[in-house]
């Protein structure tokens, strides 16, 4: 069931909030919408979030994924680029809310429940781009290469203080590893 709403939004309701917190009436005015008609939708609070972190992983997932595949720029921006769409954007939103740990930790429930598969495959996007752009890596280099620094995104946006921060740990990181 696709919804179409900014689901960025939506997200930001629940972490000015917190999912308890946050009522269906509060996502409905945030995203234009009426309450009845997300009810009608959704049935629940609980299926709504389900169904908006499913599709904005995906919508991002997606995005990261062409921003790999684009030749124009190269290979380090290009990876840098793709970890600030699926991570980095985000820090602030986290970063800004004292329930954004919690909304991270639901959503990778979420995630992890549905068996979403785009995060590894963009994980195995960044090592195919890493094997394509550097001669002297290995596959298994380049998938280890790729992990690190997927890790390590996820780790500096649960742990700093600020985007700008995010921004300078992951691209001094791919600094080191990629040269």
């Amino acid at each position: 069931m696709k919804t179409n709403f900014d689901k960025k939004k939506a997200l930001g309701v629940f972490a000015q909030y917190g999912f308890r917190k946050t009522s269906v009436g509060d996502v409905a005015n945030a995203v234009g919408l009426s309450r009845q008609s997300l009810y009608k939708k959704f049935g629940s609070k609980e299926e709504l979030f389900q169904t908006i972190i499913e599709e904005y992983s995906e919508e991002i997932g997606l995005q990261a994924l062409e921003i790999l595949e684009e030749k124009s720029d190269d290979t380090k921006s290009r990876i840098l680029s793709a970890l600030d769409t699926i991570i980095g954007q985000h820090v602030d939103l986290m970063r800004n809310s004292v329930h954004g740990a919690e909304l991270v930790r639901m959503g990778e429930q979420v995630m992890s429940s549905v068996g979403k598969g785009l995060m590894p495959q963009v994980m195995l996007k960044i090592a195919y781009v890493i094997t394509e752009s550097y001669d002297d890596r290995t596959k298994e280099q380049a998938e280890d290469d790729a992990f690190i620094l997927f890790t390590l995104a996820k780790g500096l946006s649960l742990t700093v203080s600020s985007y700008a921060e995010y921004k300078d740990g992951i691209t001094r990181a791919a600094d080191r590893i990629l040269g």
